[in-house]
């Protein structure tokens, strides 16, 4: 059977919930359907955007089987597994294996501040739980986690676990995204968390983009990845420009619940709301937003 991998539009899915705050199951699969249909490359269920760490462990596990159900193998679908403890990222990455998910992800620990040698040991212990062959991405994501998977103990890890077959790396920081390439022995599967740099970590020698706004917005990214593997560079810095631009009227909404208003406001998800303690927007906020999806239709010309 052929390996699967992230790369190109990867959407790391919101968990739709109902208005008393619940997990909307019939929500994830239709979210899940309408992703599949609008051409992204590969789901990546209970990251950072699916709200995981406010999420208990069975409501993760529920989630993560519903998506790989509703794919039934037509995208990848590779589950976020970090959780705040080893334990429950172990459960988390065993219960993947065990429903036929194409690979996961592992988010650092959060919080706690840990060395080089701690975050070495807390990978080694959930990926030596696995089998051999079932890939595996280190999620490194600094600004939240404060934990920061270096370019030396990437390198570290993928020589210990064949299967580690890249890393999903959000900063801006595109200096470090060569240095994950120059310092390691065997190059790894790059994917940007930050939608500005998506051509440019393309262009460094990335396989793709991890990214939110791509749900709404995934005319604009999947065109983007098109335009480049077609050599069309021109177009695709053209389209980079275009999510530069979005990305810029974005600031200053909250991430999450922006997400699911934008989502909501484009009739893909009932409901845009939010595990407390994330907020729900203001009426300024959501017609800023409102603003934006009208522009963006009368831009790409959707209707609807």
């Amino acid at each position: 059977m052929e390996r699967k991998s992230m790369k190109g539009v990867v959407i790391p899915t919101i968990t739709p919930m109902t208005e008393d705050g619940k997990v909307d199951e019939q929500g994830v699969a239709a979210f899940a359907e309408y992703l599949i249909e609008a051409g992204v490359d590969c789901l990546y269920p209970n990251g950072t955007n699916g709200e995981s760490l406010l999420l208990t462990e069975e409501e993760r596990q529920r989630i993560a089987q519903i998506m790989v159900e509703t794919s039934h193998g037509r995208v990848p679908v590779f589950i976020q597994c970090g959780a705040m403890t080893t334990a429950e990222t172990i459960s988390h990455a065993q219960h993947s294996v065990k429903i036929g998910a194409d690979g996961i992800g592992i988010m650092s620990p959060a919080f706690f501040p840990m060395d080089e040698e701690a975050l070495f040991q807390y990978y080694s212990d959930v990926i030596s739980t696995l089998p051999e062959d079932f890939p595996v991405y280190i999620y490194n994501i600094p600004g939240c986690t404060t934990n920061d998977v270096k370019p030396e103990l990437l390198n570290r890890l993928m020589n210990t676990f064949p299967n580690i077959a890249g890393i999903k790396f959000s900063s801006p920081d595109l200096m470090r995204v060569e240095d994950y390439f120059e310092k390691a022995d065997r190059k790894p599967d790059l994917l940007i968390g930050c939608d500005s740099l998506f051509l440019q970590c393309l262009i460094t020698g990335g396989v793709g983009t991890v990214t939110g706004p791509g749900s709404i917005f995934h005319e604009r990214f999947t065109r983007l990845y098109r335009q480049f593997r077609e050599g069309d560079m021109k177009g695709a810095m053209e389209t980079q420009e275009q999510i530069v631009a979005l990305d810029r009227k974005l600031a200053g909404i909250p991430g999450i619940p922006g997400l699911k208003a934008l989502l909501k406001i484009r009739g893909v998800i009932k409901h845009d709301v939010c595990r407390a303690p994330l907020r729900p927007l203001s009426g300024e906020e959501y017609q800023k937003l409102e603003k934006i999806v009208e522009e963006y239709k009368k831009e790409e010309q959707i209707n609807g």
